[in-house]
């Protein structure tokens, strides 16, 4: 069994969005050219929020959730649901594209040497992507999600089921960006997560928060 992927912090991805790009959609990306989509999503985890010193996140290392996370995960189907919405936004926009099934991962692509130049581009070099699925643009989605536990030092607060997103929409002419955003959805949790049949309270906190972010995601498209 793989081990429970832990992220300290609310979330890491959003908490440094403050020194990255963050771009909405150009509305040229509504046009004739077709797009790939690539979506990357990781293992099911526990996120941690709240305040910590290192002898605390030390003592709650969150093992404790793993069975349940693991027998949850396969009734979920994250990545599934994406490709289904971003294809259904896709179609109602009459917008051509491709689901690019490939395992690519955006961390193990090179990094792009970006030109001197006003616009803003994609840190890794989508652009070989062009040729090889004959697309002009690439839609990237990065999805992470799960359990997130709030903790006072060593005193869990709450517990959310969440999910965090983060998108970039590549021209592949030149590897500029087109939109670049991230966000996070949570969802109560309605009782004890341990309890319910086979963890019921833990999948459908976690469904409600894919439910959630679904929403935000039709409306950033």
């Amino acid at each position: 069994m793989k081990s429970l992927k832990l992220t300290f912090g609310i979330l890491l991805v959003l908490t440094v969005t403050s020194c990255v790009t963050t771009m909405p959609l150009n509305q040229q990306f509504y046009n004739t050219k077709k797009v790939g989509v690539i979506v990357q999503v990781d293992s099911i985890g526990m996120a941690k929020a709240g305040e910590q010193g290192l002898l605390d996140m030390a003592l709650t290392p969150g093992d404790r959730f793993t069975i349940g996370l693991k027998r949850v995960e396969p009734k979920l189907n994250l990545k599934e649901t994406l490709k289904n919405e971003i294809s259904h936004i896709f179609n109602s926009k009459h917008k051509q594209f491709k689901i690019i099934n490939e395992n690519i991962v955006y961390e193990y692509l090179y990094q792009f040497e970006k030109p001197n130049s006003a616009k803003k581009y994609s840190k890794k070099d989508f652009m070989y992507l062009k040729s090889k699925y004959n697309v002009d643009e690439i839609l990237h989605v990065h999805a992470n999600y799960g359990l997130l536990v709030s903790y006072y030092g060593m005193i869990e607060l709450d517990k959310q089921g969440y999910v965090n997103i983060a998108t970039e929409v590549v021209d592949l002419s030149d590897n500029s960006l087109l939109q670049k955003i991230s966000f996070q959805t949570v969802a109560k949790m309605n009782g004890n997560w341990k309890k319910g049949e086979d963890f019921d309270n833990l999948k459908n906190s976690i469904q409600d928060a894919i439910n959630n972010s679904i929403i935000t995601l039709q409306a950033k498209f």
